[in-house]
């Protein structure tokens, strides 16, 4: 058993932090449709991730990846019921340029800048109807691209999810 440590001054932030993350980790829970959590083995080998000069680590107790290159995973997109792609990210990472990719379209031209401060945030991105409708076996491959001198990432969560 494990037990995590905090000083009698940084219990609360501890505790909210812990809070935040619980929240940020369930409130989606009923749309999702598929999910992973980028830099740990099991979810990662389960969407069969692919990458070129990435990295991954963990930041507040929770797992990143990113890349001067590039990574993928595949995702489930069972009985066709994605919408949206989610993806969070850490407030405080910035100079970060890429491109979001689903199925080798360009779903999103990403640039972090640092300004969502010192928390985690999620960006919801709808997907097209006719990359969904073309996805063969109802399988979406995501692929996180850094553009030319910059990052992909971090990349903390991706999801997809149904319809609100």
């Amino acid at each position: 058993i494990y037990f995590k440590k905090a000083l009698k001054d940084s219990i609360e932030v501890a505790q909210n932090a812990l809070a935040s993350l619980d929240y940020t980790n369930n409130k989606d829970e009923g749309r999702t449709v598929d999910k992973v959590f980028p830099g740990e083995q099991q979810p990662e080998s389960d969407h069969f991730f692919g990458g070129n000069q990435t990295q991954a680590g963990v930041h507040r107790n929770r797992h990143w990846r990113d890349a001067t290159g590039w990574f993928s995973y595949v995702m489930n997109n069972k009985d066709k019921k994605a919408h949206s792609l989610q993806v969070t990210y850490y407030g405080l990472d910035k100079n970060r340029s890429f491109d979001i990719l689903i199925n080798n379209q360009v779903l999103s031209s990403v640039t972090l800048t640092g300004n969502q401060g010192d928390s985690f945030f999620a960006v919801e991105y709808p997907i097209p109807a006719e990359t969904l409708q073309n996805a063969a076996d109802n399988k979406l491959t995501v692929k996180f691209v850094a553009n030319s001198n910059s990052v992909a990432g971090g990349i903390y969560e991706v999801r997809l999810l149904r319809k609100k």
